[in-house]
């Protein structure tokens, strides 16, 4: 089973046990389709639940069904949360996950490789590959400077020429 990283806990708040939640995605609307969360724990995945979520200052305030004090939720601190792949949902045909970008190999127009995909960089006008390399390289995810993404393959084509070196 693949997991994927949703957010990172960032702190606790308050003494009921709710703790600050960072979502990576954009639309928040989607972290409350959740029924569980995962989170590694003593060298393995463990299930957490939430018993309730509420927005605050663009992050999340969750409490967690049986971990009720500060203390029981201090693990969680600095942590991902985790959930399957399988339920992520659907995107559209031009649509990725940063999970599914990262670590892939970025080609030139020629089919020469350039570097991998190191992170993803999101700001209000566009999303943007961090390339690494023989020098790293910043890719607006934008039409006319990627000719191609290629999952199965794990491959990105770019124009090269219009990057940000």
């Amino acid at each position: 089973m693949r997991w994927v990283p949703v957010g990172r806990v960032l702190s606790i708040h308050g003494i009921r046990g709710e703790v600050k939640f960072h979502y990576y995605n954009e639309a928040k609307e989607e972290f409350l389709r959740y029924a569980s969360l995962y989170t590694e724990k003593d060298d393995s995945i463990i299930e957490i639940k939430p018993a309730s979520i509420r927005s605050h200052k663009n992050l999340f305030l969750i409490r967690f069904k049986g971990l009720e004090s500060p203390e029981e939720v201090s693990f969680l601190v600095k942590k991902e949360l985790l959930v399957r792949e399988g339920d992520l949902p659907q995107l559209d045909h031009d649509e990725y996950y940063d999970y599914q970008l990262i670590g892939l190999s970025v080609l030139n127009s020629a089919g020469e490789e350039i570097g991998k995909v190191g992170s993803m960089l999101h700001t209000q006008a566009n999303d943007i590959l961090v390339v690494s390399g023989k020098q790293e390289i910043m890719v607006p995810m934008i039409e006319g400077y990627i000719i191609e993404i290629d999952l199965e393959r794990s491959f990105i084509k770019i124009q090269e020429g219009l990057v940000v070196p």
